[in-house]
This record gives structure tokens, sequence and C-alpha cells, in this order.
């Protein structure tokens, strides 16, 4: 299961009953795993596009939690629904030749009048960089998913242009 995926699992669903289903946070991640050594925490996620560090867990909505068996609590890593890019957000792209910057952006939610999953929203800016120095692309917007998708692949589909 891919990234996207394992976030769309995530997602409450509607039963045959009409009641809505929703499921716990999951020990499956969008990462391969998450380590840390001495101040330095990692996401492993060397195969994504873009450089996305260990601050961005909340954005990812993972987290540390404790878990019980047999009533021996252990802690594990956890995956929620809900991605949360915020403003401010700075990422690099591996390959050194660009970076986005979020300037606004709305978290994902369930929306109970519609009965399904709201994907949240994100405006932001593409730069391309030369050397220590950014220069302004595009202006885009798109859904929370399809922003994670651009930091993992590099590119979404849907991409819409706000400004140049």
């Amino acid at each position: 299961m891919n990234e996207l995926e394992i976030i769309k699992s995530l997602w409450p669903k509607m039963g045959i009953d009409g009641k809505i289903i929703k499921k716990n946070r999951e020990t499956s991640l969008i990462v391969p795993e998450i380590t840390y050594f001495g101040q330095d925490g990692s996401l492993n996620n060397d195969s994504w596009a873009f450089k996305v560090g260990y601050a961005f867990r909340d954005a990812l909505d993972i987290k540390y939690e404790e878990r019980k068996i047999n009533k021996e609590p252990y802690m594990v890593w956890t995956q929620g629904p809900h991605l949360n890019f915020k403003e401010g957000d700075m990422l690099h792209a591996k390959d050194g030749n660009r970076a986005v910057q979020v300037l606004s952006a709305k978290q994902m939610k369930w929306d109970s009048a519609k009965e399904e999953i709201y994907q949240g929203l994100v405006v932001y800016l593409e730069y391309v960089m030369s050397g220590d120095s950014l220069s302004k692309l595009k202006e885009h917007e798109c859904t929370q998913m399809q922003f994670l998708q651009l930091l993992i692949d590099g590119q979404y589909d849907g991409s819409s242009v706000v400004k140049s």
C-alpha cells in the first residue's frame, strides 16, 4: 500500500446501517520507519522528492502513543488520517532545484454535514533555486493530499496555478 492509500484507509466510512465508522489510528505509517539517534530524528523517507524531516510529524499526523497489551503499556508510532501542513512550512526538493512554501492552509477533517472527509487546502509558492537564492515561480492551490503527493513524487495531478 502506498502512502496516499494508507491515509485513505484511515478515513471514516459509512456502514451498512448508515452510521459512520471511524477507524482508530494505525501502526502502519506513511514513512518507512522513524528513528532517533542522539538529537537527530529521521522519518527515513529518502525516496521522497522533497526533504520532509522529523519536524513534520504533526503535519503528517504521526504521533508517538501509548498502547497496552495485557495491561502492559508500551509506546508505538501511529498514523492518523488528517494531514495538516501549515502557513510558513518551507520544504526543499532533494535535487536542490526547487522549494515550496505554504502561504495558507486548512487542515483535513471529517465533514459531518457532507458525511465525508474534507481534504483540506494548501496554497503554496513554488520557487526555483539557483545557488543560494530563490526565485518565485508560481503560486498553486491544492488539497492536503495533493500536497503530500507533491512532496513524495515531485508532482501531482490536477495542479491549479493561482498566480504567476
